[in-house]
């Protein structure tokens, strides 16, 4: 019986292991690590930060950076499994079997030039030096595929890399015919430049629109049509004097097909509740956004976002409650068997292996079948014998309270059914 006991608590110790572990690492954080370009010191801002922010929250999902050299390694870590996500441009984002999680944010090229200069269309840049102004190392692979759609190619232009600072004297200098200014439409770089390009003109500023951005963005999936509207970049009189299109591309977060729905739409839902914060201590990270799921796009579209965006999300509880209703009833189960065998053992134990209790039954019913008075002398002494034994277990400390209690009350049932078979013999 004891070996049995033993491997029933042995039982219960393990299956209370196996749900303690099983709860350490269902409620652990996942950590998802982040592939970004060096050569994008927004988002390394933007991740790093909010990888400090949901650790600071111990939010369920953290972020870990990896920095590597350029978006092609940012998708080939990706593609190997080396990371878990990856910030790249839309036309990266395009490649393989990319999904977008989250829009960092969209950059507009915004084309302006002196309203007394040689440039007043698109096509006019051909054969002009264009000074291109960008927050980060500057990348044609996109802008080049929109002005040859205007027919103005690599070759016959010009293109110059400036400094904010270099901006108003290249105009002054006319060192430049027109700018390109690239940036999300509402960051302050965007402005400061729109600022200094307004002020190397003397104010006599005109933006350059666009009128076949739609169309571009079709030939061009990787880039979209981009409203610019009247004020934008603010001034008196207004910049841009009245609302128009241009092209632009967005910069998104992208994982693979391994990263299961619920972590995805969790990342998500965590990633907007610190975007406000996110967007205090970044300039620019509030801007993050889902993409559009109603939408038809190029882009696929991981289904965790489409599980968020559609309140399909599954809470850490509503994913596991099966598991922990099963838990319970088996742990009720175990605790009542548990529970059935030490109060049976000690049912047992309290009794005692000492305590003559066949005797005094056997002697009970010796009185009941006493025929002569001989009979009923020999159980008397059997009665005195057995309550010596127990007296002396007693006096050792060896009974409980219970036990002594039992067997008064069976030496009083014992002595007072001999006194009535010996009046009954008496009598007969």
């Amino acid at each position: 019986m004891l070996r049995m006991l033993l491997v029933l608590c042995a039982i219960i110790l393990g299956a209370a292991t196996v749900a303690i572990g099983t709860t350490y690492f269902a409620l652990r954080p996942q950590e998802l690590r982040v592939a970004v370009p060096a050569t994008d010191p927004i988002d390394l801002r933007v991740v790093g930060t909010a990888g400090y922010l949901l650790r600071s929250q111990r939010a369920p999902i953290r972020l870990v950076l990896v920095q590597v050299a350029n978006t092609k390694d940012a998708t080939d870590a990706l593609e190997a499994g080396k990371v878990d996500l990856a910030v790249v441009r839309s036309d990266a984002a395009m490649l393989g079997q990319t999904h977008t999680v989250m829009i960092m944010r969209r950059e507009a090229a915004v084309i302006l030039a002196p309203t007394n200069g040689k440039v007043r269309t698109v096509a006019d840049l051909q054969n002009a030096t264009i000074g291109v102004t960008r927050d980060r190392p500057i990348d044609g692979s996109l802008l080049v595929p929109m002005l040859e759609y205007y027919g103005v190619t690599r070759d016959n232009t010009r293109h110059v890399a400036l400094q904010n600072d270099e901006i108003a004297s290249a105009f002054l200098e006319k060192k430049v015919d027109a700018m390109i200014a690239v940036g999300p439409l509402t960051a302050k770089q965007m402005q400061d430049a729109i600022a200094d390009a307004a002020r190397g003109m003397d104010g006599a500023i005109q933006f350059v629109e666009i009128e076949e951005a739609e169309a571009i963005a079709k030939r061009i999936p990787a880039l979209e049509q981009i409203e610019v509207e009247q004020g934008a970049f603010g001034g008196r009189p207004p910049r841009p004097a009245k609302t128009l299109n241009t092209v632009g591309f967005s910069i998104r977060m992208v994982t693979g097909t391994s990263i299961d729905t619920d972590t995805i739409a969790e990342l998500t839902r965590q990633l907007f509740l610190i975007r406000q914060n996110l967007g205090g201590a970044v300039p620019g990270a509030g801007l993050m956004e889902t993409p559009d799921i109603e939408e038809a796009s190029p882009f696929l579209v991981h289904r965790g976002v489409r599980a968020y965006l559609n309140g399909e999300h599954r809470t850490w509880f509503e994913k596991y409650n099966d598991y922990i209703y099963l838990g319970l009833f088996f742990a009720g189960g175990l605790g009542s068997i548990a529970a059935g065998l030490f109060g049976w053992m000690r049912g047992r134990g309290s009794r005692g292996p000492n305590v003559p209790w066949q005797r005094i039954e056997a002697v009970l019913d010796a009185i009941r079948d006493a025929e002569t008075c001989e009979q009923l002398d020999a159980a008397e002494r059997e009665t005195d014998a057995i309550f010596r034994a127990v007296f002396g277990l007693g006096a050792e400390g060896k009974l409980s309270a219970e036990v002594i209690a039992s067997f008064n009350l069976a030496m009083s049932e014992l002595r007072g059914r001999i006194v009535t078979q010996r009046s009954a013999l008496k009598v007969g």
